[in-house]
């Protein structure tokens, strides 16, 4: 994050709320800047300091469970590559990551989760239509943390599966020093040429081609299609609305 992109969120993130009048609540990072002028929809609020895990519903778990959900993806699609003897299998490029990130959020991450997080924070009005625990279910506080230590334990599994040496700790993946607190500031024009230079001395004639999807023609993609769907049909588990939505692709 830089203050140029925060000031262009918020730019169009007040057009967006036209007719409407808005409270944004801001953390304090330092690339986050006080004003942000010609906003017509939206008021900023800024959080007070020391107060992360207390209110802020993402730092409060939602992003840890999305970041073993995450993990959980990246190791298994390495597991994946070592079973079809793929080459550089750990070698990860940024469209898989993208792919990962996309996966976990939007798949992994159950509606359930974050609305447990807003119960936890008490920021959620009792006049929001989210669903409750039902009877039965673990009481608020408990079952988020239920949740996440099965996301966190299938990331365990997988690693296991991997038999690496000096295996990293799982609490050490999910929060690696370098991640924390990580802040991008907006480079001076010195340190911009300086990095481009650099670029240059150290650029290397063969091309990384990690990073290049492999083309695939029309015959392998419906290929693909049909064993997917035969593989679809024969399991016991089948589910018809993929197997109705592969079947849309393939038309």
């Amino acid at each position: 994050m830089t203050d140029l992109l925060f000031q262009e969120y918020v730019g169009w993130f007040d057009k967006r709320m036209n007719g409407r009048k808005v409270l944004l609540m801001i953390d304090n990072c330092p690339v986050h800047p006080k004003i942000v002028e010609s906003l017509r929809n939206v008021d900023l609020f800024f959080l007070p300091p020391n107060t992360t895990s207390k209110i802020q519903l993402c730092d409060a778990g939602i992003i840890r469970a999305f970041k073993a959900h995450y993990r959980r993806r990246l190791y298994f699609s390495i597991l994946q590559g070592l079973e079809v003897e793929a080459p550089n299998t750990e070698k990860n490029n940024i469209l898989n990551a993208i792919n990962f990130a996309n996966l976990a959020w939007n798949f992994d991450v159950k509606e359930i989760t974050i609305a447990n997080y807003f119960r936890h924070c008490k920021i959620r009005s009792k006049e929001n239509n989210v669903p409750e625990p039902q009877v039965g279910e673990l009481d608020e506080g408990i079952q988020e943390v239920s949740e996440l230590n099965e996301s966190i334990k299938e990331l365990n599994d997988v690693i296991s599966n991997l038999a690496y040496r000096n295996v990293m700790d799982v609490e050490h993946i999910l929060n690696h020093p370098n991640e924390n607190d990580t802040v991008m500031e907006s480079p001076i024009e010195k340190e911009i040429i300086q990095f481009v230079m650099n670029n240059d001395d150290e650029n290397d004639p063969e091309q990384d081609d990690s990073s290049i999807v492999p083309h695939v023609s029309s015959k392998e993609a419906f290929q693909a299609m049909t064993i997917l769907s035969n593989y679809l049909l024969q399991h016991e588990q089948n589910i018809s609305k993929i197997v109705f939505a592969l079947q849309k692709v393939k038309d």
